[in-house]
């Protein structure tokens, strides 16, 4: 299908058994919103937790083909779809890792749910549709820099379902030296717990000279807390 509208408009996308507000094109109007202020052509955006790739592809339009875009995804299922989105749109400046991101490199346990966007590393309480656990490789995004070569991101995106301290512990090199906009996801379904991930992120993203900005709702809170948060370097 097309995405209809938002900043996908126009961009050929399979949402598979994922969102089918994807393909609308709606999904998280606020955090795309963002994306159009703090992304642009030329940019190099890390898309942490890249599920099918809805934000991958729109991340891929604003960097333009002089852009990279770096997408990991550690569902073997969902990094397929976001080879097969990318290739749709013919967009050959994004490459997709097969990987976990974390506080340290080798292997973890990735426990994946009935949803294709639900799953989390076992450092994160299970998913509610919790489904099974696989092994998966895990990296660093200070390691992914310095072992890959790889150009430094102007912006990173972490959807990562209750491993987000994880992937900030894992790039505290790249935060230092790079200084990148990072957009992040807490999500919870008791308030206590949410409320303890949302203050070590913050309060760490804080400690290394950042200014937190709570985005809109992108929807309504069904018995499930979810906030999107912009991190700005000082």
């Amino acid at each position: 299908m097309t995405i209809q509208e938002g900043l996908g408009a126009g961009l050929k996308f399979n949402a598979a058994a994922s969102n089918p507000e994807y393909g609308l094109g709606s999904n998280e109007q606020p955090v795309q919103e963002a994306f159009a202020r703090y992304l642009h052509a030329g940019d190099v955006f890390y898309d942490v937790g890249a599920n099918v790739g809805f934000f991958t592809v729109i991340g891929a339009k604003l960097v333009g083909s002089g852009g990279q875009v770096h997408a990991f995804e550690p569902v073997p299922e969902n990094a397929a779809a976001v080879r097969h989105n990318c290739e749709l749109n013919g967009m050959k400046q994004v490459t997709v890792w097969e990987t976990a991101v974390s506080d340290r490199s080798g292997m973890g346990q990735l426990q994946l749910a009935q949803y294709s966007g639900g799953a989390s590393l076992s450092v994160a309480a299970p998913p509610p549709d919790y489904k099974e656990t696989v092994s998966v490789d895990l990296i660093t995004l200070d390691e992914f820099l310095e072992e890959k070569k790889a150009a430094p991101p102007s912006l990173v995106k972490i959807d990562v379902e209750g491993a987000e301290i994880n992937v900030l512990k894992g790039m505290v090199n790249l935060i230092e030296k790079h200084k990148p906009i990072i957009i992040f996801e807490i999500d919870d379904g008791e308030v206590a717990a949410f409320q303890k991930k949302k203050t070590i992120c913050t309060d760490f993203l804080q400690n290394m000279g950042y200014t937190i900005e709570l985005l809109p709702d992108s929807y309504p809170h069904a018995g499930w807390i979810v906030e999107n948060y912009v991190a700005l370097p000082a």
